[in-house]
């Protein structure tokens, strides 16, 4: 973890009057420490300006991290600049379910980025941004969706567990949100803004990998592939991991000119990339930025070393009297256009390159200079945190004339460690073992996953798997069997996805972990494109391996009853199966049945805790005793008129959310009452079969088997609705919440979505008059359950868009539909009776 080194200071920066009264219940600070708070009370700015802007609930003091080790590697380094951190309190709106608040957090923080570029008095005309969470969405939209708007107001955008793709829209205001941040996202990229969306990896359920990839970001990564990270952080992790926010600080110090007066940014994009791709992409040796040198020369009189094998392992000795420099020189031939060098213990910069060997030394062909490689290598991660660097070279990419050798070079210095080179020359092809997934078809919805043994004879490096059609992934370490080998075996795994480069998943294994040698990968496996994920392995050469591969588990049994509802399960299954959503169907299934017995339990057990809550809460609000809001309770159940006007009364008052949630907890007392009317009515039936002769008695239970029969139903058919009222209300939780946080500061809610608020007013009024019934005698029946069926369908098509999260705010709308379209259906029959 983090630390600092003086008490953390936000001092707050104040904005102009009507906007200060306009937001209250936001805020601007800068942070500080020790004696570098003094400068910020009197408001004198003198670095760079960054802008961290919190994510879902977040709060402004996650700045610190960042902000700490910023300022400790300015100091330490004594660097003639230094950045200033500034972070904004977006309160705890939940802005990450509910885009009523969306547009005013976006509008503040444009206002913010306004006032800390006025703090520097046009010494400044551009600012750093770090999101985090909902906070990055938030940053983009500051630069684009807010009225004179300036994009090239930010220089750098860093997103950190950014959801691009949200994954849930649960208002229409939410997906308008994203819609217009996505037309214009664009403008970015033409400002030549540099931005970054890194993203923690398996770890992080909250945002997974497949959310955080940015279609305008210069890179997207994860943290299990950032070198020197190489770990998967959870969604709160990512914001103090060290080795996280050592290479972020990294990067922005590498990308200041520090030849402009005062010390900016650089303008162009080439070179912050560049300082960009070193930290997060292809670090190839120290902390600091290094350029190579295109050509090197080479010591004539050094030990030059060609080995025609296709696969050996170089060891320097310790103790070796000799300090001369060695050069490996590893012969391209054909059919091997691919070579992997490993190396470790090897800390010279420049080391790889590719030469032609016309002169002749002794017995042997050596060469005056090379064109430098070193370029095309990145650090690999290493169990015991050894300086670690391996390179995949395709020799037919080396375009420079008459090249004949790849050469290795190891300095004087380098030859007193322990340096051990791996050398692996193959084709291609030959190393590529394809693992093939299965897909969801009528012959196999009854079958398991079959999984793939993997053999892998010593000697060799570099393996590929190619996994196709598989969205988890599990990995099992068998068996290891390694001859002559010092120190710890490391085995490394990575997951390389062709339509995502940079999120690669890296995860090591060694012999001496004691931990489970088992482990799950998680891709996202893109039917639009023919390509496949793959598994790149990093193998001990000196060991043989056993893994055992196969697709992560699913439900392998599924089973049906009943006769009546057969056309329309045959339906649902096949559109499950031609869009492809067979498991996520059954999913859904599953929770609709676990949250039905959930709701049986409820009202049989919890009944009367419901009853005494909304007993003692009423009590509470009209300042009545325990007695006479309990008789209260009960008129206004028996007097659903004036429960409807009591809950519509509280939209203009509150919000419509509220209203539709208090609904849902009335219907709840509802189906409470309607099962003790249930009991008791089986307890008068049984009172009856004893004090009855036998003349009476089989008409008696006639009569209590037709109503217990009758009872029942109607209990099954409120119980139905129930569901599908309470699975319509998660979508108002999210307003409820924002109203009442706050509430303090308005007790109406005024950003609340025109759209829902009609649906919630639909749903409150039809389910507190107890408009929706659902009758199985009508001759219309036929027609409106199959209009009911055709809808649903139409819902589940949602599913399989490109998108599917976009089209959850279309739920609700729909249920108020279904509901008064059953309202009417309802009434029509009962009038029809009369």
């Amino acid at each position: 973890m983090t630390y600092m080194f003086e008490y953390p200071q936000y001092v707050r920066v104040a904005l102009d009057d009507d906007i200060e009264n306009k937001y209250p219940r936001f805020g601007l600070y800068a942070y500080g420490e020790g004696f570098v708070t003094e400068k910020l009370r009197r408001m004198h700015f003198t670095g760079i300006p960054v802008l961290f802007v919190p994510g879902n609930a977040g709060s402004h003091e996650q700045v610190r991290s960042i902000a700490s080790v910023s300022l400790r590697k300015s100091l330490k380094d004594r660097t003639p600049f230094h950045f200033d951190f500034f972070t904004v309190s977006l309160g705890k709106d939940h802005s990450a379910l509910y885009g009523g608040v969306l547009m005013e957090e976006t509008t503040y923080v444009f206002h913010c980025i306004n006032k800390i570029l006025s703090l520097y008095k046009g010494n400044m005309d551009s600012i750093i941004l770090i999101g985090h969470s909902m906070g990055g969405i938030i940053a983009k939209g500051a630069l684009l969706l807010v009225p004179n708007a300036n994009v090239s107001m930010a220089s750098i955008i860093i997103n950190l567990a950014t959801p691009y793709t949200p994954s849930l829209v649960l208002d229409n205001t939410f997906a308008t949100y994203y819609y217009d941040l996505e037309k214009k996202a664009s403008q970015i990229k033409d400002a030549g803004i540099t931005m970054v969306s890194i993203g923690g990896g398996p770890r992080d359920i909250i945002v997974p990998a497949n959310q955080v990839i940015d279609p305008i970001a210069d890179i997207n990564i994860l943290s299990t592939s950032i070198p020197n990270v190489w770990k998967s952080t959870d969604h709160l992790c990512i914001l103090w991991c060290k080795q996280l926010v050592l290479s972020i600080v990294r990067f922005l110090f590498d990308s200041v000119n520090h030849i402009q007066k005062p010390h900016k940014i650089y303008d162009e994009p080439a070179r912050k990339l560049e300082a960009l791709s070193y930290h997060f992409l292809h670090q190839t040796s120290g902390k600091k930025l290094y350029r190579y040198k295109e050509k090197v020369n080479f010591n004539k009189h050094g030990r030059w070393i060609e080995n025609i094998q296709r696969q050996y392992t170089w060891e320097s000795k310790v103790n070796n009297s000799e300090k001369e420099t060695t050069y490996l020189m590893i012969r391209l031939t054909k059919p091997r256009d691919h070579i992997t060098i490993e190396t470790i213990n090897l800390e010279a910069k420049d080391w790889l390159f590719a030469c032609s060997a016309s002169n002749v030394q002794g017995f042997s062909r050596v060469c005056d200079w090379g064109w430098n490689l070193t370029n095309k290598t990145r650090m690999a991660p290493d169990y015991s945190h050894r300086l670690r660097r391996v390179v995949d070279l395709n020799t037919q990419e080396i375009k420079y004339p008459d090249v004949t050798h790849v050469i290795v070079r190891i300095t004087s210095e380098d030859m007193e460690k322990n340096v051990i080179v791996n050398i692996d020359a193959y084709p291609y092809e030959n190393r590529i073992v394809p693992i093939k997934g299965r897909t969801w078809h009528i012959t196999n919805l009854f079958s398991s996953d079959s999984s793939s043994l993997l053999n892998f004879g010593s000697g060799q490096t570099r393996y590929y798997v190619s996994l196709d059609k598989m969205n988890v992934i599990n990995v099992e370490l068998k068996n290891i069997e390694c001859t002559d080998v010092k120190g710890p075996i490391h085995t490394g795994i990575e997951l390389l996805e062709p339509w995502s480069p940079g999120t690669t998943q890296t995860i090591f294994l060694s012999e001496t972990d004691n931990g489970p040698k088992t482990i799950k990968v998680q891709t996202r496996y893109d039917h639009s494109m023919n390509t496949s994920v793959t598994l790149r392995m990093t193998l001990e050469p000196k060991c043989s391996y056993i893994f055992n591969i196969q697709k992560g588990g699913i439900i392998d049994q599924i089973s049906y009853n009943g006769t009546d509802i057969f056309p329309t399960v045959t339906v649902t299954l096949a559109l499950c199966i031609y869009f492809d959503l067979v498991f996520e169907s059954f999913v859904a299934l599953a929770i609709i049945y676990v949250f039905a017995i959930g709701t049986c339990c409820s009202v049989i057990f919890l009944g009367s805790l419901a009853h005494g809550i909304a007993v003692r809460f009423l009590a509470r609000a009209i300042a009545f005793s325990i007695t006479w809001a309990d008789w209260l309770l009960g008129g206004l159940n028996q007097l659903p008129f004036f429960t409807t006007i009591l809950v519509i009364s509280l939209v203009p008052a509150t919000c419509g959310a509220l209203s539709m949630v208090i609904s849902v907890f009335l219907y709840f007392l509802k189906l409470t009452r309607m099962y003790e009317d249930y009991l008791e009515e089986l307890l008068m039936s049984c009172l009856q079969h004893f004090n009855f002769g036998r003349f009476f008695r089989n008409r008696v239970r006639e009569e209590s088997r037709e109503t217990s029969e009758n009872t029942q139903q109607k209990i099954l058919n409120h119980l139905l609705i129930f569901i599908l009222w309470s699975f319509t209300a998660i979508s108002a939780i999210p307003s409820v919440l924002v109203w009442a946080k706050n509430f303090s500061y308005n007790t109406r809610l005024l950003t609340e979505d025109s759209i829902l608020l009609v649906c919630w007013e639909v749903l409150a009024v039809c389910g507190t008059l107890e408009l929706v019934q659902i009758s199985s005698k009508s001759s219309n029946s036929w027609i409106l359950s199959n209009m009911l069926r055709f809808l649903s369908w139409v819902i589940l098509s949602m599913a399989a868009a490109t998108r599917p999260s976009f089209y959850q705010w279309y739920i609700p709308p729909f249920v108020a539909l279904v509901v008064t379209v059953l309202s009417f259906h309802s009434i029509i029959i009962e009038r029809l009776n009369l």
